[in-house]
């Protein structure tokens, strides 16, 4: 959920739209500490497990620093009431009844609460059920086997082999660590032998050397020498410990020969009797309780193999904060659940059940282990809650202490009864006042407090939010001095206070120097008024956002000028005309004619002589538009026009006449209703083709021509039978015509010196008559034999000139349109006459109206944003974004803007005025991208002062700075710890303050007294201006470029791997200041191995692949302090940058990501695609699978890290498949 980085805002939605919050205590007490909300803002407070409030705890913290304090000094204010539920108000080892009323009178002042039970168990036991509980005896006294005595001579001799080896291999913290671990599994190993046996020691042995690598404080990782050391030792007992066993029979076949020969202990032996004797229960729910986490895994492994236990399902939980083999929160609630459902049937668990999770379907508790207090003895009991339980204490026999330990846990219930029911009639006490001026910090403004015990966590927590690498991870340290009762806290170099020094009481050193450094880092800022991290900071991994992914109900803008209702149109009289020339580069020998754009008003100083170029997948066309004057029209040439290119474009685009005669029927009425109007007439040398325009679309709705079937300007009447009878040849010659026997258009261009008895010939070689085909092949009998066939070819559909689309996704496109000879008998006149310039006009008109559309839209925006710019908001901006790609079946043809009830499908938005198509959802990204777009053009046509002004306007709080403040004083001599002219000569820069190039040299790790600040401050600059200035580089220098390919050469100059290996090759390595032993090995390590390499060019995935990230943070640091240096002229850094980066990309140079192109690969064609991660040792491995038609072709890589390991993997299998499909295209004929 993130509660962590919630800000005082979020949590007070939250508090102010729920009732109820449930939390854990830990949570409850940050917030009231930040001040995120108040005691009085609480009605009530329950405490679950309210036993656990005592000492420093999260209950007894927020009560002692919060409630009492308010209590005391503000009786009056509101406080919550308290309630607080627990099984046992004694949360102590001590059973001595004396200490029972002194435990519950302390609890109760501090909840200031009473408590209230019932007198006796058994008017529990009216409501609830009680196990019955039962004492089982082992016997402990059996004489250490053979088996005990050799496997413990055996982890003697080689903890002493292994500690002996660690003093002449690990030195300083590293030995110590090793040291301790390895002695501490050894105890472990001595215990599971002495109590478990030597076959639960040897799992034991197998556990810790097969376990993962654990993490220690804040994530910083184990040393990995140490790691291996801890896995050969744990490795080395197992083998010595399976070596021994092999002597013996399986476990579990005999018990009594086990337990003489050392193999399990007769306690264990007691329990797996014990529970053998439920083996006939049905629904046998059984919980284990054990001390120890390796008892819980290792006897899960036992009773698991037993045979007589074949049909029980076991496992083990144990704590999430266990350093052996830690569970998650999900991991317990997903046992626990299969333990309710039946899946698991017996669960071996440490504590971590004693609270916190239901489990109400259990019916036997048996205690492997004694209870260490009171409330863990009752609340283990408690557990057990179905009818006819059993509550089984294991005990070994004549051990008078255990057994009066037992009797008293027995007692104990009772004893707190009495007790709590004696006090209740005494008034809870106040406590003192907790909080003195001495051992807190408050914040006059908020509330927020940080005290002595909450000092130390925040320091740590604060220092996790500085910057970091795998390198160095930020952590305070602290130097004690016991004689001056003095401690200095060294803070990292990136954080804004270095040092803090105190004096005091020796026990509480470290919390009052914490206590000082939270008051000076609120102080300079650092830390926040709510006493958080200031995380303006640059850090590493910042927390993911969540955003809406999509914004519904979003207007989608249409001009304007392109609206009107066709009533008020169709009077006009008076139009203004723009004559659209297409040119370019067509997939057909055929020319397309010109336009005329009709439109009811002046389009604006954009459109008197303005051009632009649209790309299809195979060819291109240019646009251009030029103001040709005024035109008049009376009422029937605006119809006539309007039937005309509504017909054309509904053929061209759905390929389907229907639509176009269902809407024909509303051309008559001429609506009044506002729609897209206007009109599109065809140019012969100059003129409107009004031949076409009034003869091509009457005979599709005008009944009374069936019997006029010819142009006028025919002068001999030559009729062919058509589908709809005779037909003049005029008529056939240059039109659209359909066939209904299988729903085609075509589009004809003349006759053919064929008829039906001609003969056709067929792909397999073979001919036949045409009466013959059409016979055979659709069942259709030609009657006119004598009748020429038509020269035809398939309708060209409406070409997509604004979406480029690869090769193979036209392959079909391009195919569709060949030639085929029609009977006239069998078809449908549907135009005519339509040339076949007009038709390629028509199908290239959607694209350019489209783009005419959105010119005309960002006209409008332009005059929106103003020339002064002073404010704008984004919501406004949302009707203008082309949410969606440009599909011209989706295109709104005018005269068709109406549905088949004559509905207008314009609406329009009366907010502001403007006319929108519809409503859509739109990506939240989208907006983003579109307001990026926006600052890139101002950026790029009017400079960094109009981008600037754009910025505002959207209204971000910034600042336009001619000046530079002074960046520091200097106080350290920067030549006693760097080469500054070495480095300049390098770099190519001489700088006014050496210190900015010391600090862009300074590793986090570098920790030395006197040092400057690390480079992460210059770094998050410098990366900033590098990418800035990269982008206008290729922006500038390539202006053809796609934005995909601007992106790719971006990615390929502009990431850290090039930066590294420029920085390599430069030599800079040898100057960067750590004190990281691991880094420097890193670094030396790949320059041993690959040393020779770095002559090449910087830019492409592989280069310094693999290379430590700090060699390409130091270019980006430098870059930034050039920056400043220079008071931030970017073409000072360009100069000195390019020259370390040189040769650059460039779109022949230009290697794509592998990763990249294998997804661009497999979407193509619809393969599958898959990557499967793995770590082991350090090194990662990538396997990338992709499914080919049932086939699968997969690449397996390792790298230091799964990015790397993923780019090889990608780039192997994308060998694999093209060279899979080139030698497919070689064994095709």
């Amino acid at each position: 959920m993130g509660v962590d980085l919630w800000d005082d805002a979020t949590w007070r939605r939250v508090v102010d739209e729920a009732e109820v919050l449930v939390m854990t205590p830990q949570i409850l007490l940050d917030n009231l500490r930040h001040s995120f909300f108040r005691l009085k803002d609480i009605a009530l407070l329950i405490f679950d497990e309210c036993h656990h409030a005592k000492g420093d705890s999260p209950y007894a913290c927020i009560l002692k620093e919060f409630y009492h304090p308010q209590l005391n000094s503000r009786p009056s204010d509101p406080l919550p009431r308290i309630f607080g539920m627990t099984a046992s108000p004694i949360y102590s080892k001590s059973l001595h009844p004396a200490s029972y009323s002194k435990q519950i009178s302390e609890l109760e002042n501090l909840m200031s609460s009473k408590v209230y039970t019932v007198e006796s168990e058994s008017a529990l036991s009216e409501y609830i059920a009680f196990a019955t509980t039962r004492i089982v005896y082992y016997d402990g006294s059996i004489t250490p086997s053979d088996s005990h005595n050799h496997i413990v001579c055996c982890l003697q001799r080689l903890q002493e082999k292994h500690l002996e080896v660690l003093e002449g291999s690990l030195y300083g913290s590293s030995l110590e660590n090793a040291k301790q671990r390895i002695s501490k599994l050894h105890r472990t190993f001595l215990y599971c032998t002495a109590n478990l046996g030597v076959w639960l020691a040897a799992k034991a042995a197998e556990v810790q050397s097969t376990k993962e690598k654990l993490l220690s404080f804040w994530g910083d990782k184990v040393d990995k020498n140490v790691e291996g050391f801890i896995r050969k030792y744990s490795e080395e007992v197992y083998r010595e410990v399976v070596t021994w066993l092999q002597y013996f029979c399986h476990i579990g076949e005999d018990f009594t020969a086990d337990i003489q020969d050392g193999l399990l202990t007769s306690k264990v032996h007691c329990l797996v009797q014990s529970l053998l004797e439920y083996r006939h229960m049905q629904d046998l729910r059984c919980i284990v309780f054990v001390e120890r986490v390796i008892t819980s895994i290792v006897l899960e492994s036992l009773l698991s193999s037993i045979s007589q236990m074949s049909g029980w399902n076991v496992k083990y939980m144990a704590g999430d904060s266990s350093a052996l083999h830690p569970q998650s929160r999900k991991k317990h609630t997903e046992i626990v659940d299969s333990f309710r459902s039946g899946k698991v049937h017996l669960i071996v668990a440490t504590q971590v059940l004693e609270e916190g999770l239901d489990v109400p379907s259990c019916n036997l508790i048996i205690r492997f282990d004694p209870a260490a207090t009171v409330c863990s003895f009752i609340q283990s009991r408690g557990r057990a809650r179905m009818q006819n339980s059993d509550y089984v204490l294991l005990v070994r026999r004549g051990d008078a202490e255990a057994l009066s330990k037992t009797e008293k846990f027995l007692a104990s219930g009772q004893i707190m009864r009495e007790e709590s029911l004696r006090l209740a009639s005494t008034m809870c006490q106040p406590l003192e006042n907790t909080l003195c001026e001495e051992d807190h910090y408050c914040v006059e403004s908020t509330g927020a407090i940080v005290t002595m015990n909450s000092s130390i966590p925040l320091i740590y927590f604060f220092c996790s939010k500085l910057p970091f690498d795998e390198y160095y991870r930020p952590l305070p340290r602290f130097t004690i001095d016991k004689a001056l009762c003095s401690c200095t806290l060294h803070l990292p170099k990136s954080s804004p206070v270095q040092t803090v020094y105190t004096e005091g009481e020796v026990s509480v050193l470290k919390k009052a120097v914490c206590l000082k450094a939270c008051r000076e880092l609120h102080t300079v800022g650092a830390l926040t008024d709510s006493l958080l991290p200031e995380l303006g900071v640059p850090w590493e991994e910042e927390p993911d956002i969540v955003v809406e992914k999509y914004q519904h109900e979003q207007p989608d803008y249409y001009p304007e000028e392109f609206v009107d209702n066709w009533f008020s149109f169709s009077r006009l009289g008076i139009y203004y005309c723009y004559k659209i020339s297409l040119e370019g580069y067509f997939k057909t020998t055929v020319s397309p004619t010109d336009i005329l754009l009709v439109v009811k008003c002046d389009l604006g100083p954009d459109f008197v002589s303005s051009s632009f170029k649209l790309c299809g997948a195979q060819d291109y066309v240019n646009v251009a538009i030029k103001y040709a004057g005024i035109i008049h029209l009376n009422q029937e040439q605006v119809t006539m026009a309007r039937r005309f290119q509504a017909t054309i474009l509904s053929l061209l685009i759905n390929t389907d006449q229907s639509e176009g005669i269902d809407a024909m029927k509303y051309f008559h009425e001429m609506e009044v209703t506002m729609g897209i109007v206007y009109l599109l007439l065809p140019l012969v040398s100059g003129k409107v083709d009004w031949c076409s325009v009034k003869f091509s679309a009457s005979q599709v709705y005008e009944a009374s021509n069936k019997d006029t079937k010819h142009c006028h300007s025919c002068k001999e009447v030559d009729l062919l039978q058509t589908k709809d009878g005779p037909v003049c040849r005029c008529m056939l010659k240059k039109s659209i015509v359909c066939t209904p026997h299988n729903m085609e258009l075509y589009a004809v261009t003349g006759f053919l010196e064929l008829n039906a008895t001609s003969q056709l010939h067929l792909r397999d070689g073979s001919a036949v008559t045409y009466i013959t085909y059409f016979k055979t092949r659709y069942g259709l009998s030609l009657t006119h034999k004598n009748q020429p066939l038509l020269a035809a070819s398939k309708l060209v559909e409406v070409r997509n000139f604004l979406h480029k689309r690869h090769y193979y996704e036209n392959k079909k496109e391009s195919c569709n349109s060949y030639a085929v000879e029609l009977p006239p008998e069998l078809c449908r006149v549907l135009m005519s006459p339509v040339s076949a310039s007009t038709l390629c006009s028509f199908s290239i008109i959607p694209s350019a109206m489209y783009r005419i559309q959105c010119i005309l839209l960002s006209a409008k925006l332009k005059v929106q944003l103003g020339p002064r710019m002073q404010q704008f908001v984004i919501p406004a901006l949302k009707g203008y974004i082309q949410g969606e790609e440009f599909k011209p079946k989706c295109w709104i043809i005018p005269g068709l803007g109406y549905d088949t009830s004559g509905n207008s499908k314009i609406l329009s938005s009366s907010s502001n005025g403007m006319y929108s198509l519809r409503k859509m959802s739109l990506r939240s990204k989208r907006i983003a991208d579109t307001v990026e777009a926006l600052i890139g053009a101002y950026l790029s046509a009017a400079g960094e002062q109009a981008a600037f002004l754009f910025l505002k306007s959207l209204g971000m709080d910034i600042e336009f700075h001619s000046k530079i403040p002074a960046e520091r004083t200097i106080l350290i001599k920067s030549e006693e710890f760097i080469n500054v002219r070495s480095l300049e000569t390098i770099i190519g820069y001489e700088f006014k303050d050496p210190l900015l190039l010391m600090e862009a040299l300074t590793h986090g790790s570098y920790q030395i007294a006197g040092s400057t600040a690390c480079y992460q401050r210059l770094e998050f600059l410098g990366d900033a201006v590098l990418d800035h200035l990269f982008t206008v580089y290729f922006y500038n220098q390539y202006p053809e470029c796609t934005p995909a390919l601007l992106t790719d050469l971006r990615s390929a100059s502009v990431n850290n791997y090039c930066y590294a290996h420029a920085a390599v090759k430069a030599g800079l390595n040898k100057h960067i200041l750590h004190s990281s032993s691991e880094l420097h090995r890193k670094m030396a390590c790949y320059l041993e191995k690959f040393g020779q390499s770095f002559t090449g060019p910087s830019h492409g995935w592989e280069a310094g692949i693999g290379l430590p990230k700090v060699l390409g943070d130091v270019i980006e640091s430098i870059a930034g302090a050039i920056y400043i240096d220079s008071k931030y002229d970017k073409e000072v850094v360009w100069k000195s940058m390019k020259q370390l980066l040189e040769p650059l990309a460039t779109p022949e140079t230009v290697e794509c990501d592998p990763v990249k192109e294998l997804q661009e690969y497999c979407d193509r064609r619809s393969y599958i695609k898959s990557y499967t991660t793995t770590h082991k040792d350090g090194v990662s491995s990538v396997v990338a699978e992709v499914k080919v038609e049932g086939a699968i072709y997969s690449a397996t890589q390792t790298g230091h890290d799964k990015s790397v390991a993923k780019k090889y993997a990608a780039k192997l299998l994308l060998k694999d498949l093209k060279e899979k499909a080139c030698r497919s295209c070689i064994s095709q004929p």
